[in-house]
Protein backbone atom coordinates (compact mmCIF):
# COMPACT_ATOMS: atom_id res chain seq x y z
CA UNK A 1 0.00 0.00 0.00
CA UNK A 2 1.32 3.44 -0.93
CA UNK A 3 0.94 5.93 1.89
CA UNK A 4 0.93 9.63 1.03
CA UNK A 5 0.86 12.27 3.75
CA UNK A 6 0.11 15.98 3.29
CA UNK A 7 -0.40 18.88 5.62
CA UNK A 8 -4.13 19.34 6.22
CA UNK A 9 -5.18 22.55 7.98
CA UNK A 10 -8.43 20.88 9.09
CA UNK A 11 -6.45 18.20 10.97
CA UNK A 12 -3.78 20.55 12.40
CA UNK A 13 -3.60 21.60 16.03
CA UNK A 14 -2.32 24.79 17.66
CA UNK A 15 1.40 24.59 18.48
CA UNK A 16 4.14 26.88 19.83
CA UNK A 17 1.75 28.52 22.29
CA UNK A 18 -0.94 28.78 19.62
CA UNK A 19 1.16 30.90 17.24
CA UNK A 20 1.12 28.26 14.46
CA UNK A 21 -0.84 25.23 13.38
CA UNK A 22 1.01 21.94 13.22
CA UNK A 23 0.70 18.21 12.76
CA UNK A 24 2.85 15.12 12.50
CA UNK A 25 4.16 14.56 8.99
CA UNK A 26 4.24 10.76 9.00
CA UNK A 27 1.67 8.25 10.15
CA UNK A 28 2.18 5.63 12.84
CA UNK A 29 4.23 2.55 12.09
CA UNK A 30 6.96 4.14 9.98
CA UNK A 31 9.53 3.77 12.80
CA UNK A 32 11.48 6.80 11.59
CA UNK A 33 14.85 7.61 13.26
CA UNK A 34 13.95 11.31 13.59
CA UNK A 35 11.24 13.62 14.87
CA UNK A 36 8.98 15.51 12.46
CA UNK A 37 6.27 18.15 12.43
CA UNK A 38 4.58 20.38 9.88
CA UNK A 39 4.43 24.05 10.83
CA UNK A 40 1.89 26.39 9.26
CA UNK A 41 1.15 30.10 9.36
CA UNK A 42 -2.14 30.74 7.57
CA UNK A 43 -1.67 34.50 7.38
CA UNK A 44 0.64 37.25 8.58
CA UNK A 45 2.28 36.24 11.85
CA UNK A 46 5.35 34.79 13.50
CA UNK A 47 5.95 31.46 15.24
CA UNK A 48 6.60 31.91 18.97
CA UNK A 49 5.14 35.44 18.76
CA UNK A 50 8.55 37.11 18.44
CA UNK A 51 11.74 37.15 16.37
CA UNK A 52 13.84 35.68 19.19
CA UNK A 53 12.07 32.35 18.66
CA UNK A 54 13.01 29.18 20.50
CA UNK A 55 15.99 26.84 20.64
CA UNK A 56 16.71 23.23 21.51
CA UNK A 57 19.75 20.94 21.72
CA UNK A 58 19.03 19.14 18.44
CA UNK A 59 19.98 20.43 15.00
CA UNK A 60 16.94 20.89 12.80
CA UNK A 61 16.05 21.17 9.11
CA UNK A 62 13.08 23.11 7.73
CA UNK A 63 11.82 22.29 4.25
CA UNK A 64 9.47 24.98 2.95
CA UNK A 65 6.51 23.22 1.36
CA UNK A 66 4.23 26.14 0.45
CA UNK A 67 4.45 29.90 0.33
CA UNK A 68 7.10 32.47 1.14
CA UNK A 69 8.36 33.77 4.45
CA UNK A 70 11.30 34.78 6.56
CA UNK A 71 13.41 32.48 8.70
CA UNK A 72 15.13 34.02 11.72
CA UNK A 73 18.19 32.22 13.10
CA UNK A 74 20.11 33.92 15.90
CA UNK A 75 20.32 37.58 14.84
CA UNK A 76 20.06 36.90 11.09
CA UNK A 77 17.06 36.60 8.78
CA UNK A 78 16.60 35.30 5.25
CA UNK A 79 13.74 35.09 2.79
CA UNK A 80 12.56 31.52 2.08
CA UNK A 81 10.14 30.07 -0.42
CA UNK A 82 8.70 26.76 -1.52
CA UNK A 83 11.46 24.18 -2.09
CA UNK A 84 14.06 25.84 0.18
CA UNK A 85 15.85 23.75 2.81
CA UNK A 86 17.02 25.61 5.92
CA UNK A 87 19.69 24.21 8.24
CA UNK A 88 19.29 25.26 11.88
CA UNK A 89 22.27 24.60 14.16
CA UNK A 90 21.95 23.10 17.63
CA UNK A 91 20.94 25.58 20.35
CA UNK A 92 20.39 28.39 17.81
CA UNK A 93 17.32 30.53 18.53
CA UNK A 94 15.06 30.37 15.48
CA UNK A 95 11.56 31.05 14.19
CA UNK A 96 9.53 31.45 10.99
CA UNK A 97 7.58 34.53 9.93
CA UNK A 98 4.84 35.05 7.35
CA UNK A 99 4.81 38.59 5.97
CA UNK A 100 2.72 37.89 2.84
CA UNK A 101 -0.66 36.94 4.23
CA UNK A 102 -0.74 33.81 2.07
CA UNK A 103 -0.29 30.37 3.69
CA UNK A 104 3.26 29.37 4.67
CA UNK A 105 3.90 25.68 5.44
CA UNK A 106 7.17 23.95 6.30
CA UNK A 107 8.28 20.52 7.40
CA UNK A 108 10.60 20.38 10.42
CA UNK A 109 12.91 17.38 10.90
CA UNK A 110 15.27 16.83 13.82
CA UNK A 111 17.30 14.05 15.37
CA UNK A 112 17.61 13.61 19.13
Amino acid sequence: MIRINRFDVTQAIPAHDGTILGMKAFGPGLDEPFQHFYGHLETIGIMDGNREGHSHPAAEVYIVMEGEGVVHIRDEEAMVREGDVVEIPRNAPHTMENRTGFPLTWLALWWE
